[in-house]
């Protein structure tokens, strides 16, 4: 089996562009030893550099789910990987749930994502 290494510097979105974001986590859980409740605990940021563009036609092409609305947007970082369902917070104080990774391939860091700002996903 072939293993290709990228030689030289990797791909990345330029400095400038990016801003700083945070992922949330509410730290709440549900307790087995209280029959399921939930229990609220205290909230954590983490922070990363990121940036929010706008969803284009070939991200709609290449959406598997159907689930892009006028208020999805793209979340593009260096390398800083979220899940499906994380929630991160733009400088601005917007909300974003994250939906899906768009994959680009293997060979460099750079991560992007489809997310929808909160309070506007129901809207279709």
């Amino acid at each position: 089996m072939n293993t290709y290494r990228f030689r030289g510097k990797q791909p990345q979105i330029p400095a400038a562009l990016l801003h700083k974001m945070h992922e949330l986590e509410s730290g709440a859980v549900f307790s087995q030893e209280m029959g399921g409740q939930w229990i609220p605990g205290s909230g954590k940021k983490t922070a990363f550099k990121g940036i929010v563009l706008p969803v284009t036609d070939k991200d709609l092409v290449r959406d598997v789910g159907g689930t892009i609305t006028k208020d999805s947007v793209k979340i593009y970082t260096n390398g800083h990987s979220l899940a499906a369902g994380s929630r991160v917070e733009d400088d601005d104080g917007s909300v974003y749930t994250i939906t899906q990774e768009l994959n680009h391939n293997a060979l460099h860091p750079i991560k992007r994502y489809l997310a929808e700002r909160k309070g506007k996903a129901a809207r279709r």
